[in-house]
């Protein structure tokens, strides 16, 4: 049955004080338990309601601000709507945010992101390259590429899918051919994804990764800028590459598999398409894309990044090495007592001077950001890592930092599979095996990247300084790894704290 939505009236409603408060007081109960409310490290005081706009027929974008007891203010978009009590059938329990009486009536206010024509609703806009000004001065945008409307009017009354993993977005597949992503946690400022995916498609002709269809975005009458949803085509696929991996490794164990060609053939793919997404890159012509020289004072500023890094480490590890034993403890107080051999290493690995270039890059590789479409590789989500600010996910740095990423993320396949498909008896056995997979995984991945890379000006020319930048890249990348593991999931620290071992000797 379809939901009788009257946004009108929900539009009014938000701008009495009384009904935003009653409002606010229930989001901070609706909010705690959504996956994709990330603040859940600190206690959440209060809610507000930052603005709201109502540039579609039945959806009003509410952008609230989560006051935290650390001082934080993050911002969060809910897509609201509201409809009479009795007209409403088909609504999860958990898209409720309030119920009210006016008057006669009692009314439902919801998240209107699981209703069926939710998609559909911005896919009429944006095929309409939609700028409206609205009444306090901000300007709705919904635009949408040639290829975009193409396939707007294909999904046409075709049924949509709500993804069911919510992290910081919601995504709904439309009859499998288009994906409209609306962001919920977000910042003030270019949405990286949505500039990043519109170069790669639009300029850069990337044609490994979802093709940029459309956007949704909201400028506010002081400039400021909020990005609130993207158009990307749906890529089929078999699934990630972090868990096809798994799967692979649950079978060496089981059956002591030592010879891997196939597997390898797949991590040279792998390793090429990253060039190319890093080619790619390289190809930029205006302020935001151009590659530019990298800097002396830049290397000091990376070097002194990797030194912070393992400051925010150290902290960490001295909070929670007592919890820990045996050789674990003992690895995690070396590291503790080793900030100046950290340096030292640090100071061993970065070059007093290069010539390359710093460019864009994707900023949270890993396998799980690469799908398989059975003979090939697409890369996805171009946010950045999510919990850094916004204008640092748009910094230009060097690309080796992707690579480093793809590396730990090997070392975690390998070696979490071990924690995940082994018995802990049999775990010594095997180890061999893992180690084996591992380092011929890394090599060929290595070796189809370099090799399609070859004389880009992304990179240094000398080859032991190229290494030496990105062994520091993949050390700064194990130093964050540690913080998670050794207060989180201390059964887990080995395989951080191992990488880390291997390029940093602390006895």
């Amino acid at each position: 049955m379809e939901i009788s939505v009257n946004q009108n009236m929900l539009a009014e409603f938000l701008k009495n004080t009384s009904f935003k408060n009653a409002l606010c007081s229930e989001l901070k109960k609706f909010i705690l338990n959504k996956r994709w409310y990330s603040a859940k490290d600190s206690a959440l005081r209060q809610v507000n309601i930052e603005l709201d706009t109502c540039a579609t027929a039945k959806t009003v974008f509410v952008v609230i601000k989560a006051i935290l007891q650390d001082g934080a203010k993050p911002m969060f978009i809910i897509p609201m709507r509201m409809a009479s009590a009795n007209s409403i059938k088909n609504l999860e329990e958990n898209d409720i945010i309030m119920t009210m009486n006016n008057g006669d009536k009692d009314f439902i206010i919801f998240d209107a992101s699981g209703q069926e024509d939710f998609a559909a609703e911005f896919l009429a806009v944006m095929k309409k390259d939609v700028k409206l000004k609205l009444q306090d001065g901000s300007v709705f945008t919904a635009t949408a590429t040639k290829r975009g409307k193409e396939l707007i009017d294909a999904v046409e009354g075709k049924p949509q899918k709500k993804m069911g993993v919510e992290q910081s977005n919601t995504s709904v597949i439309v009859d499998k051919k288009i994906m409209f992503k609306m962001y919920r946690r977000v910042e003030y400022g270019k949405n990286p994804e949505i500039v990043t995916s519109e170069f790669l498609t639009e300029e850069a002709g990337f044609k490994n990764m979802p093709a940029f269809l459309g956007k949704v975005e909201l400028e506010l009458a002081n400039g400021k800028i909020l990005g609130l949803a993207v158009l990307q085509e749906f890529v089929p696929n078999k699934g990630d590459g972090w868990n096809y991996t798994l799967e692979y490794l649950k079978r060496v164990y089981a059956e002591n598999l030592t010879e891997h060609s196939e597997y390898l053939k797949v991590a040279e793919l792998l390793g090429k398409r990253t060039a190319q997404m890093h080619l790619s890159f390289a190809k930029g012509t205006d302020e935001i894309f151009k590659p530019t020289a990298v800097k002396n004072i830049e290397l000091a500023e990376w070097k002194q990044g990797v030194i912070d890094q393992a400051d925010k480490t150290i902290q960490v590890a001295k909070a929670n090495v007592a919890g820990l034993s045996g050789e674990m403890k003992t690895y995690v107080e070396q590291l503790i007592n080793g900030k100046s051999i950290i340096e030292k290493r640090v100071a061993e690995l970065l070059p007093s001077d290069v010539v390359f270039n710093k460019t864009r890059f994707h900023g949270d590789y890993h396998l799980g950001q690469v799908v398989m479409t059975g003979d090939d590789f697409y890369l996805l989500d171009f946010e950045g890592e999510p919990l850094r600010p916004m204008n640092e996910r748009q910094n230009k740095h060097s690309v080796l930092r992707d690579v480093a990423g793809m590396v730990r993320s090997f070392n975690y396949a390998a070696f979490g599979s071990l924690l995940m498909f082994v018995k802990e008896n049999e775990r010594a056995d095997k180890l061999k095996l893992a180690k084996k997979w591992q380092k011929e995984a890394v090599e060929m991945f290595l070796k189809g990247y370099f090799d399609e890379m070859a004389d880009c000006e992304s990179l240094p020319k000398d080859k032991e300084v190229m290494k030496k930048l990105l062994d520091m890249f993949i050390l700064e990348k194990a130093l964050y790894e540690v913080i998670y593991e050794v207060a989180n999931r201390p059964d887990w620290l080995s395989i951080p704290m191992n990488g880390l071992r291997e390029l940093v000797k602390f006895d």
